[in-house]
């Protein structure tokens, strides 16, 4: 084995394994471009210096499985092998000094201590599966000599806890009221999401210039543009996976009476009077006039949250109070948007994007067909959402 590859294999105790996010070139538009995209990788970080350099031999494992696949589906495996390299160095009875040493009891005293700290049979199973693949790599790259052989793991039962994707629907327009009433910088946001289905992570990657009005005020509703991963924060390394766009499309969303025009118009004039507004600018942006991150969209719901629950326990309606126990007590954030608006969507389409058309189309025109039940679909929604509160 070559000094550079035994330095790559060969295990420290004063490193530490981290999984970061880079930006790369993966390929070149019809000008020649480059266009970017979004990779996890691993780094070893000197505890002593905190420095942190690529670390090549995992990294090369998560290209040569996950090159072409999103961000979250390379973090996944990313994570797993992070948390395996860390025990490979840090547990006293399992330490290797170099991944030479590699054996299959290594990994099952790594997934038992996962199930002995509680983690789910599933979560331990995924973590299995990456692992095994790294093995196989291993193999190949010719490091270690045999596979991973499973056995004896005791796996760790727990009913986890679904999350809730929609709010009632008497509710929906009291959310909505609340982030407008408090001037929330998501107001907008939340806006898309109920109308729309837009992830958070979406919203994140969306500039002016990326929204098209449907009417001459937006009364008909948006066309947003999710045509391609954008890279608003170049100042900032996210590997959270909050924000990126999953399914790359030009997304419907609907008007609501006139909901879709003033929400648009508050947010528009909310912008600091000082700011040179163009079609570049993000259209959400953080205290600091830079492009909103998945965690300060969470943020930012969580507060209407917060009020929201707090107008529940002190309405005046017993309902109402009851509703406020059952939600404190379910787990639930911003992906709620995408369960409200399928909701609504539910006699209209099979899925949301019935109501979103493909990356390609560029010219008005050739949309047309897509938007010609727009105006029908819009009322349908209104007078379903007015049956919801008559019967309040």
């Amino acid at each position: 084995m070559g000094k550079i590859q035994s330095k790559i294999v060969n295990m420290k105790t004063n490193v530490r394994f981290v999984v970061r996010a880079i930006m790369a070139q993966y390929a070149e538009n019809s000008t020649g471009n480059p266009i970017e995209k979004k990779y996890a990788c691993i780094k070893i970080k000197n505890e002593d210096t905190k420095v942190d350099i690529i670390h090549p031999l995992s990294t090369e494992f998560l290209l040569d499985n996950w090159k072409n696949a999103q961000f979250n589906t390379m973090k996944a495996p990313a994570d797993t092998l992070a948390m395996f390299l860390n025990f490979l160095i840090s547990d006293e009875d399992n330490k290797v000094k170099s991944l030479t040493e590699l054996k299959s009891e290594h990994a099952i005293n790594f997934l038992s201590e996962l199930s002995y700290k509680r983690t789910s049979k599933n979560t331990v199973k995924k973590h299995e599966k990456y692992i095994k693949r790294f093995f196989e790599f291993l193999n190949k790259k010719k490091i270690i000599n045999h596979s991973l052989e499973v056995k004896n793991v005791q796996y760790f039962y727990k009913a986890s806890k679904p999350r809730m994707h929609k709010l009632p629907e008497e509710y929906i327009l009291t959310f909505l009221e609340i982030a407008y009433q408090t001037d929330s910088k998501i107001l907008f946001g939340l806006y898309l999401q109920f109308f729309g289905g837009l992830r958070t992570g979406e919203l994140c990657n969306l500039r002016i210039r990326d929204l098209q009005l449907i009417g001459d005020k937006g009364e008909y509703g948006f066309i947003v543009d999710l045509s391609e991963d954008r890279n608003l924060r170049k100042d900032i390394v996210n590997t959270s996976g909050s924000s990126y766009i999953k399914t790359k499309r030009r997304q419907i969303v609907f008007g609501f009476k006139n909901w879709s025009t003033i929400f648009y118009e508050k947010h528009m004039n909310n912008f600091r009077d000082d700011m040179k507004l163009s079609g570049e600018t993000p259209l959400f942006l953080n205290q600091k006039g830079l492009a909103m991150t998945g965690n300060n969209y969470y943020y930012h719901f969580n507060r209407i949250k917060d009020i929201f629950l707090q107008c529940l326990r002190d309405s005046d309606n017993m309902a109402d109070r009851n509703n406020a126990l059952v939600l404190e007590s379910e787990l639930w954030s911003s992906h709620i948007g995408r369960g409200i608006f399928s909701n609504l969507l539910a006699e209209e389409a099979d899925n949301l994007y019935d109501v979103s058309f493909p990356r390609g189309d560029k010219s008005f025109e050739s949309v047309k067909p897509y938007l010609a039940n727009t105006k029908r679909i819009k009322e349908k929604l209104e007078k379903k959402i007015d049956e919801i509160y008559k019967k309040k």
